[in-house]
């Protein structure tokens, strides 16, 4: 007699399902967004999080099929269902949340090191962040933000407010604007790696969390506890190589060496902060601990300083004392373990 599949046979059916109902959804947004139709705010609030539902469920989809060949119709048949029902473009973009998804869960099953998979799952989303900074690209993001704000500032001039003093405030407004376009346009780089990794951690964690109820045979690692982590050498050199390229001061590749600065520090920190929570809740007692992160939360740039120094030191100097898992050739940390 044969066996009935499981619940999770229809994993990747559903999957396909509905990437095709957010992408149409998604379409229809954009469609009512143009046009001013009715509803606009609703579908704009349900088309934040649609695509990050997609990658999720392609994730379990991975983590739980038992046949590839399943999993392969699926996606044949969104990419295929796509250009018909909704269009290239739209499909395209929602392709990049699919793959995401495929990636994260393939990273659990298969027991990638976690570098390795939270730089393979951002790689997928990357190139649909680079397609929108193309379409819109960073300097008239912001000059159009300031333009909107010099609109508010306007409407908030109290009435009989001096033309000649409306217009030195826009002038001040003008140039703030133009320091911070200028400033955003070198960081934007690293504002994106880091807005990519942070999706990224996103997916594995929710895909993590579902996939454990659904998993066959799954073979991923699991995280140390948040104060035992501790991130691969390699961070070190990276950082060293911005320093080393901002120190040239020749564009483009002083702008190429402080983003890349700003992105290891910015992992170097969250070995940083690893640090001080073991170490505050090694020397500190409980009433004292919560005192400690309430002060360090209210003064947000000593703690990312701290963060960043601590976790530079504890590449070398092991502040916390040995962390199961050892080390390798790569250094040691989280994505090690």
């Amino acid at each position: 007699m044969p066996v009935k599949p499981g619940p999770t046979a229809y994993l990747s059916a559903l999957a396909a399902l509905i990437t095709l109902a957010v992408a149409w959804g998604l379409a229809r947004a954009g469609a009512g967004v143009e046009n001013g139709g009715p509803g606009v705010g609703l579908w704009l609030v349900l088309a934040v999080p649609a695509p990050v539902v997609v990658a999720v469920v392609w994730g379990w989809a991975i983590v739980a099929e038992t046949r590839w060949l399943r999993l392969v119709a699926a996606v044949a048949a969104w990419l295929a269902s796509g250009h018909v029902l909704v269009s290239a473009a739209d499909t395209w973009q929602m392709t990049a949340n699919v793959a995401a998804g495929l990636v994260a869960g393939a990273a659990w099953r298969r027991g990638w090191r976690p570098d390795v998979a939270l730089l393979g799952t951002a790689a997928m989303l990357a190139p649909l962040v680079i397609w929108a900074a193309v379409q819109m690209p960073v300097r008239e993001q912001m000059a159009a933000i300031g333009e909107q704000s010099l609109q508010v500032l306007e409407q908030q001039a109290p009435p009989g407010t001096d033309p000649a003093e409306l217009a030195k405030a826009r002038e001040i407004g003008r140039q703030r604007m133009a320091t911070l376009t200028d400033l955003a346009t070198r960081l934007y780089p690293s504002l994106i790696g880091v807005g990519l990794l942070g999706q990224a951690v996103l997916l594995l964690v929710l895909v993590r969390l579902g996939g454990r109820r659904l998993a066959v045979a799954v073979t991923g690692r699991r995280l140390p506890p948040f104060a035992q982590w501790r991130l691969p050498f390699y961070l070190v050199w990276v950082l060293v190589a911005g320093i080393g390229l901002m120190l040239t001061r020749r564009a483009p590749w002083a702008d190429a060496g402080l983003n890349l600065a700003v992105l290891a520090a910015a992992f170097l920190g969250v070995q940083g902060l690893a640090v001080q929570y073991h170490l505050s809740r090694r020397f500190l007692p409980p009433v004292m601990l919560v005192v400690y992160w309430a002060l360090m939360g209210l003064a947000f740039v000593p703690l990312v300083a701290t963060s960043v120094l601590l976790g530079l030191l504890d590449q070398w100097r092991d502040l916390r004392g040995p962390v199961s898992g050892g080390k390798d050739s790569g250094g040691k940390g989280a994505g090690n373990q």
